[in-house]
Protein backbone atom coordinates (compact mmCIF):
# COMPACT_ATOMS: atom_id res chain seq x y z
CA UNK A 1 0.00 0.00 0.00
CA UNK A 2 1.59 3.04 -1.14
CA UNK A 3 0.56 6.65 0.36
CA UNK A 4 -0.38 9.66 -2.06
CA UNK A 5 2.66 11.99 -1.38
CA UNK A 6 0.64 15.10 -2.26
CA UNK A 7 -2.63 14.12 -0.74
CA UNK A 8 -1.41 13.15 2.65
CA UNK A 9 -3.58 15.24 5.46
CA UNK A 10 -0.51 15.85 8.00
CA UNK A 11 1.42 17.47 5.32
CA UNK A 12 -1.27 19.66 3.64
CA UNK A 13 -1.79 20.98 7.71
CA UNK A 14 1.78 21.55 7.87
CA UNK A 15 1.87 23.50 4.94
CA UNK A 16 -0.82 25.72 5.77
CA UNK A 17 0.60 26.36 9.37
CA UNK A 18 3.77 27.65 7.72
CA UNK A 19 1.96 30.15 5.21
CA UNK A 20 -0.09 31.57 8.21
CA UNK A 21 3.16 31.86 9.96
CA UNK A 22 4.82 33.50 7.74
CA UNK A 23 1.45 36.21 7.64
CA UNK A 24 1.83 36.75 11.04
CA UNK A 25 5.75 38.05 11.61
CA UNK A 26 4.08 41.49 10.28
CA UNK A 27 1.33 41.48 13.00
CA UNK A 28 3.56 40.39 15.99
CA UNK A 29 6.17 43.29 15.02
CA UNK A 30 2.97 45.64 15.42
CA UNK A 31 2.07 43.83 18.27
CA UNK A 32 5.34 44.43 19.90
CA UNK A 33 5.45 48.08 19.09
CA UNK A 34 2.41 48.80 21.41
CA UNK A 35 3.12 46.96 23.96
CA UNK A 36 6.78 47.64 24.36
CA UNK A 37 5.82 50.93 25.08
CA UNK A 38 3.61 50.52 28.11
CA UNK A 39 6.39 47.81 28.86
CA UNK A 40 8.95 50.34 28.99
CA UNK A 41 7.17 53.06 30.80
CA UNK A 42 6.47 50.82 34.01
CA UNK A 43 9.86 49.74 34.11
CA UNK A 44 11.49 53.61 34.06
CA UNK A 45 8.68 54.12 36.30
CA UNK A 46 9.57 51.20 38.69
CA UNK A 47 13.30 52.72 38.02
CA UNK A 48 12.17 56.22 39.43
CA UNK A 49 9.86 55.29 41.94
CA UNK A 50 12.30 53.05 43.66
CA UNK A 51 15.16 55.93 42.81
CA UNK A 52 12.74 58.61 44.51
CA UNK A 53 11.56 55.74 47.73
CA UNK A 54 15.87 56.10 48.25
CA UNK A 55 16.02 60.08 47.97
CA UNK A 56 13.45 60.01 50.73
CA UNK A 57 15.04 57.53 52.90
CA UNK A 58 17.88 59.41 52.83
CA UNK A 59 16.67 62.44 53.63
CA UNK A 60 15.40 61.45 56.37
CA UNK A 61 18.78 59.82 57.66
CA UNK A 62 20.45 62.83 56.77
CA UNK A 63 17.92 64.85 58.94
CA UNK A 64 18.58 62.57 62.24
CA UNK A 65 22.49 62.26 61.33
CA UNK A 66 22.66 66.20 61.39
CA UNK A 67 20.26 66.23 64.57
CA UNK A 68 22.59 64.11 66.25
CA UNK A 69 25.49 66.47 65.06
CA UNK A 70 23.85 69.46 66.36
CA UNK A 71 22.96 68.38 69.92
CA UNK A 72 26.58 67.70 71.33
CA UNK A 73 27.43 70.61 73.11
CA UNK A 74 29.58 73.52 71.05
CA UNK A 75 28.08 72.45 67.42
CA UNK A 76 26.74 75.14 65.57
CA UNK A 77 24.33 74.69 62.87
CA UNK A 78 26.39 74.85 60.01
CA UNK A 79 27.96 71.86 61.21
CA UNK A 80 24.52 70.44 61.04
CA UNK A 81 24.14 71.82 57.25
CA UNK A 82 27.36 70.22 56.59
CA UNK A 83 26.63 66.63 57.78
CA UNK A 84 23.34 66.96 55.86
CA UNK A 85 25.48 67.85 52.59
CA UNK A 86 27.85 64.99 53.23
CA UNK A 87 24.91 62.49 53.09
CA UNK A 88 22.92 63.60 50.37
CA UNK A 89 25.94 64.71 48.22
CA UNK A 90 26.46 60.75 48.04
CA UNK A 91 23.84 60.48 45.47
CA UNK A 92 22.55 64.25 45.01
CA UNK A 93 24.36 67.21 43.65
CA UNK A 94 21.59 69.44 44.75
CA UNK A 95 17.36 69.50 44.81
CA UNK A 96 17.49 69.47 48.61
CA UNK A 97 17.36 71.94 50.93
CA UNK A 98 18.43 72.33 54.62
CA UNK A 99 16.63 74.41 57.84
CA UNK A 100 18.76 74.01 61.06
CA UNK A 101 18.26 76.99 63.23
CA UNK A 102 21.16 78.90 64.61
CA UNK A 103 21.98 76.98 68.08
CA UNK A 104 23.12 78.89 71.69
CA UNK A 105 23.87 77.49 74.81
CA UNK A 106 20.12 77.64 75.35
CA UNK A 107 18.89 75.66 73.32
CA UNK A 108 16.81 73.12 74.36
CA UNK A 109 15.40 71.57 71.43
CA UNK A 110 17.23 71.08 67.38
CA UNK A 111 15.20 70.55 65.05
CA UNK A 112 16.71 69.47 61.42
CA UNK A 113 14.48 69.73 58.27
CA UNK A 114 15.71 68.50 54.83
CA UNK A 115 13.28 69.59 51.85
CA UNK A 116 13.76 67.64 48.78
CA UNK A 117 12.74 69.06 45.34
CA UNK A 118 11.06 66.17 42.83
CA UNK A 119 11.59 68.44 40.27
CA UNK A 120 15.33 68.39 40.43
CA UNK A 121 15.87 65.17 41.38
CA UNK A 122 13.80 63.11 39.28
CA UNK A 123 14.58 61.95 35.84
CA UNK A 124 10.69 61.34 34.33
CA UNK A 125 8.20 62.24 36.75
CA UNK A 126 8.49 65.71 36.53
CA UNK A 127 6.43 65.02 33.26
CA UNK A 128 3.33 63.59 35.52
CA UNK A 129 4.07 64.79 39.04
CA UNK A 130 5.71 68.46 38.66
CA UNK A 131 5.98 71.18 41.74
CA UNK A 132 6.46 67.87 44.45
CA UNK A 133 8.38 68.31 47.17
CA UNK A 134 8.58 65.82 50.69
CA UNK A 135 10.01 67.25 54.09
CA UNK A 136 12.15 65.58 56.55
CA UNK A 137 12.32 66.48 59.82
CA UNK A 138 14.53 65.30 63.25
CA UNK A 139 14.23 66.39 66.54
CA UNK A 140 16.30 65.68 70.07
CA UNK A 141 17.27 67.08 73.20
CA UNK A 142 20.33 68.93 73.78
CA UNK A 143 22.83 67.83 75.52
CA UNK A 144 23.54 71.10 77.14
CA UNK A 145 24.07 71.64 80.37
CA UNK A 146 21.19 74.31 81.59
CA UNK A 147 21.73 74.14 85.52
CA UNK A 148 19.84 71.16 86.72
CA UNK A 149 22.37 70.94 89.80
CA UNK A 150 22.50 74.60 91.79
CA UNK A 151 25.44 74.90 94.35
CA UNK A 152 24.24 75.57 97.51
Amino acid sequence: MTRNFYRDPSRCERRRRLRQRKNRQGATLVEFAVVSNLLFMLIFGCIELSRLNMARNLAQDAAYYAARVAIVPGATAEEAKAEVTRLMGSLFSGGYEVNCPTLTDETEEVTVTVTVNFDEIAFFLPMFMGGVTFDATATMQTERYNGFFEAD
